[in-house]
């Protein structure tokens, strides 16, 4: 199996992610699909791919004698994806009723909201309330976070197998 150099994955993956993010802008504001809570916490860990990726691959890149680090670099980047993955099962996981989520952004918890906000909400202004238990779009029974779940799991597999076989 042909796998990138060690030294050029990182720029993979901060593309990786950046296709992951596009996913999600596309759902949100094309497809008009709101996202909750933990959905913008999610967004917030490609971002951190995104940055360490270009940051180690162009480093790498303009410098070549850092390249003998290259599997640094690939262990950095997957061990982001591990906690993209599990985070992401996590949030999949409340979605599906597996276990809760916090109080802040399900149904199960004590929610205050002003008087200000409802009058908002009743008038059409204000944000919508988005839910962190209820998966706003499925396919073959497998939610957003399902599908973030699986591509990063899949994507820190790939960078722990390109470290080990370069390192």
């Amino acid at each position: 199996m042909m796998l990138p150099a060690a030294h050029r994955w990182p720029l993979f993956a901060a593309l990786a992610s950046a296709l992951i993010l596009g996913g999600a802008y596309f759902f949100q504001y094309v497809l008009h699909y709101a996202p909750c809570a933990l959905c913008y916490d999610q967004r917030h860990i490609h971002q951190a791919v995104i940055g360490a990726g270009l940051l180690t691959g162009l480093v790498m890149h303009f410098a070549p004698g850092t390249r003998r680090f290259g599997w640094l670099a690939c262990l950095l980047v997957g061990a982001i994806f591990v906690y993209s993955a599990g985070f992401a099962f996590w949030h999949a996981g409340i979605e599906y009723g597996w276990w809760e989520g916090p109080s802040t952004c399900t149904n199960t918890g004590d929610t205050s909201v002003s008087m200000n906000d409802l009058n908002a909400l009743l008038n059409g202004g204000g944000d919508p309330i988005v839910l962190c238990d209820e998966a706003a779009w499925t396919l073959f029974g497998i939610s957003m976070a399902g599908y973030n779940a699986l591509m990063s799991a899949a994507l820190a597999a790939l960078s722990g197998l390109i470290a080990w076989r370069r390192a």
